[in-house]
């Protein structure tokens, strides 16, 4: 009897452990992945910099550098498009999600698909990871880590 007690208080807890997951997982989709793939499909960089903490460090290859640089970067590559008739869009799958009710840490995949205004197609996989918190009700990137390519074969089998 004491044992299925245990084993009924150790399913419910772990129950509500996944949904809280599931739960903060959607929460941070909403905050930052979704705007993120709205901000590049509309070159809004204002949006794109608004999922990020005013602190927050890109890293990539052998450097770092702060967000607001980064971002600067990004905004001038996005005019550049914008005015060449390019259109972009990207999209997260997920290798971990590890977080709790004021942090995370996730890695995955992004696939970045550019299209020029010939109508050649450009895909880019990217290995990522990141580090959030939940500042003010919302979720902030703090650190954002762009490893290394990878491929088609690797992106289908987080489906």
């Amino acid at each position: 009897m004491i044992l299925r007690y245990t084993i009924t208080l150790i399913l419910c807890f772990t129950a509500s452990v996944a949904f809280s997951d599931q739960e903060t997982s959607q929460q941070i989709d909403q905050d930052t992945w979704d705007v993120i793939s709205q901000a590049v499909a509309n070159a809004d960089i204002e949006a794109m910099a608004a999922t990020y903490h005013p602190d927050a460090v890109v890293v990539s290859g052998n450097e770092t550098v702060s967000i607001k640089s980064a971002l600067s970067k990004w905004a001038e590559g996005m005019k550049q498009a914008a005015e060449n008739g390019s259109t972009a869009s990207v999209s997260f799958r997920f290798t971990s999600r590890q977080d709790d009710e004021k942090t995370a840490f996730e890695t995955g995949i992004f696939k970045y698909n550019a299209i020029d205004s010939s109508g050649k197609e450009t895909l880019m996989f990217m290995n990522f990871e990141t580090l959030l918190v939940k500042k003010e009700n919302r979720w902030l990137f703090v650190m954002e880590r762009q490893l290394n390519e990878t491929d088609k074969a690797s992106w289908e089998a987080l489906r």
